[in-house]
């Protein structure tokens, strides 16, 4: 028995010292290795001889203003951006591209002209989709005649921007997603405004109405809002906003000159403030100009309308002494009983209804009904009919239509309306878009509204003389009429985003050998010449993102003969929901979508130097090397002192 226990001893004892000497053999054999620096290389991004070209983005939105781990993320994108460029040799070629995506990034630049470039970056009010900033970046890194070409996209990957889904996969180019770690803060901002007035002119009553949008997780009571007119506060309002909702709050001012109103709706709200304003401008008119084209005299009944009021500016031509020219004055005319139409009096009237202008075409008994049915069918209203001498009066008055807005209050049911004892049948053809303003008993209509390119034209059924209607003698003729008038007058969009590119409608006429200046208030300070294009018959601004700054403007020409136009131009609002991709789930969508040659660096506390070279030259194992031979040496230290105590 104690030889057989001697025996199992001494085998026990044989086989530790093999697993001591196993741990000494390879606790050797990893620090050799160790040394020796063995990696695991990634032949898809490893470098090949031939150069290398690098485009760096970065969103340089407004977003990008917000608070990150190491400040602001513009701040963490600009040490990325210099981190990456180490990464590579000095002779290498770099591109710095922003959200401006101006001529002058589209080059190549040294390592000093990139790192400059990076040190000059600041925050844009341009914003573009992820997807149209990387299909600029490929194209230009696929002119480049080099064997490697890498893309950089550094960005907090807000929702709103970040289209992942549309973004445009190229194996040949390797792209490195660096999402910055956006935090999702609380905003609420001025979204939009309304304004409830068709018509802008001295003594008008305008009603703003402001939305306001909250995308935070919590409510918000009694936000002030506060109006301002050319400086001074006019209006205060307050509005309570649900999380993640909005809610609507009406203003009120009056406008109390002709010219141009130039104003602005604001909030306040921290820390997010470039949405908490929005600018507007509205045209206010002096006079409106009114032309009557009589056929058989002056129109008594129109002519006491118009002639006496101070903000018609009145004129009553006749047929035989007609200038077309004369018809660029006028913003309403009205054909008043013409025997017919000639076919080059159409021509310009269409042109004129076209760009902007009203036209009430008034009928008198037995006129060539073809001649009015050539200038009917060019404005695709409805057609004369037959004359029929049957007496009958209205039935319905369309009252809410744009032309009664602020004209009715309360019942309706005892309004007088007009009636007739001799009147055309309206008859409608295919593609007529014309609206009934006021319906006949019968079924006809006694006067419509059709929408003409900008303006309108408005066809009356009846001659306006009391032998045929009392119409002329109601209290609705004259809102009818005054509004055709007033509502003649060119609207132009209150505000325009910086983002914008469509060409914006002026209501001046400029000399294109000396353009005017573009000159900002003090909330946007500059003064540019702007490219102005003539379209057509109107004039037309063209923004090229020369506008960087959001604020009211003045367009105003040298010899100051045309009266300053406004402009307002806003920060988009794509920006305010402060909404990000978290890197893990750009990992994933990268991954959903299968983008090849992607990948996205998911630590943004690492430096991008490491991250490229070890992508580039393999990932190293001698920490793993070290790791496993000091296990080893662990390892057998215990086999010993377990040996002793036995």
């Amino acid at each position: 028995m104690l030889e057989e226990l001697h025996n199992e001893d001494r085998r026990q004892r044989n086989i530790r010292q093999l697993l001591i000497l196993a741990m000494r053999i390879l606790a050797i054999v990893f620090l050799v290795l160790a040394f020796a620096q063995p990696v695991i290389k990634n032949k898809a991004s490893q470098l090949q001889p031939g150069g290398t070209v690098v485009s760096v983005y970065v969103d340089n939105s407004y977003s990008m203003e917000c608070g990150g781990m190491e400040g602001s993320l513009l701040e963490s994108a600009r040490r990325k951006a210099r981190e990456i460029v180490a990464a590579y040799k000095p002779d290498d070629q770099f591109q710095l591209l922003t959200n401006d995506l101006g001529g002058g990034q589209f080059r190549w630049l040294s390592r000093e002209e990139f790192l400059s470039a990076v040190d000059a970056l600041q925050t844009s009010a341009v914003t573009q989709p992820l997807s149209a900033v990387a299909r600029r970046q490929q194209d230009f890194l696929r002119s480049a005649t080099v064997a490697n070409r890498h893309a950089y996209i550094l960005s907090d990957f807000q929702r709103s921007t970040a289209d992942i889904a549309e973004y445009p996969s190229d194996s040949a180019i390797l792209t490195t997603f660096v999402p910055l770690g956006g935090s999702d803060v609380a905003n609420v901002y001025v979204d939009s405004l309304a304004f409830d007035c068709p018509a802008y002119y001295a003594g008008a009553s305008v009603q703003v109405e402001v939305t306001v949008r909250n995308d935070g997780d919590k409510a918000v009571e009694s936000l002030p809002l506060r109006l301002s007119i050319d400086g001074r506060q006019r209006a205060i309002a307050s509005v309570d906003v649900a999380a993640h909702g909005s809610a609507q709050a009406t203003m009120t001012f009056t406008l109390d000159d002709g010219g141009m109103v130039q104003g602005m709706v604001e909030t306040t709200d921290y820390p997010i403030t470039f949405d908490d304003r929005l600018y507007f401008s509205l045209p206010v008119v002096r006079q409106v100009p009114v032309m009557v084209v009589g056929g058989k005299g002056e129109n008594p009944f129109l002519k006491r309308l118009f002639s006496g009021d101070s903000l018609v500016r009145y004129l009553q031509v006749s047929v035989n002494q007609i200038d077309y020219a004369q018809f660029a004055n006028g913003g309403f005319i009205v054909l008043d009983e013409l025997h017919d139409i000639p076919s080059g009096m159409a021509q310009t009237l269409h042109q004129f209804v076209e760009d902007g202008g009203s036209l009430l075409v008034v009928p008198g008994e037995g006129v060539v009904s073809e001649s009015y049915n050539r200038l009917l069918a060019m404005m695709q209203a409805p057609q004369l009919g037959e004359w029929t001498a049957r007496k009958t009066r209205a039935e319905q008055v369309a009252t809410d239509m744009p032309l009664f807005r602020g004209v009715f209050q309360g019942k309706l049911d005892d309004m007088e309306l007009p009636s007739v004892v001799g009147h055309y049948r309206l008859t409608v053809q295919a593609g007529t878009v014309s609206q009934s303003v006021i319906r006949l008993l019968d079924g006809g209509d006694y006067l419509t509204c059709t929408p003409v390119g900008e303006g309108c034209c408005y066809l009356l059924a009846t001659p306006l003389r009391t032998d045929y209607t009392d119409f002329v003698q109601q209290a609705l003729f004259v809102p009818t009429l005054y509004n055709m008038a007033l509502f003649s007058t060119p609207t132009a969009v209150p505000y325009h985003l910086l983002t914008g590119t469509d060409p914006i409608a002026l209501l001046g006429s400029y000399d294109v050998e000396d353009l005017p200046h573009l000159v900002g208030s003090d909330d946007a300070s500059s003064d540019l010449i702007p490219d102005i294009r003539r379209i057509g018959s109107r004039q037309w601004l063209l923004p090229h993102g020369a506008v960087t700054q959001a604020g009211n403007y003045r367009l105003q020409d040298a010899d100051a003969t045309i009266p300053a136009e406004g402009l307002s131009f806003n920060y988009s609002r794509q920006e305010s929901v402060m909404d990000f991709y978290t890197p893990n789930e750009v990992k994933r969508l990268v991954a959903d979508m299968r983008l090849s040659g992607c990948t996205v660096a998911t630590s943004a506390q690492k430096s991008m130097t490491d991250y490229i070279q070890q992508r580039h030259q393999g990932k190293p194992l001698w920490r793993v090397c070290l790791l496993l031979a000091l296990l080893a040496l662990l390892a057998e230290t215990i086999l010993i002192k377990l040996n002793i105590k036995n």
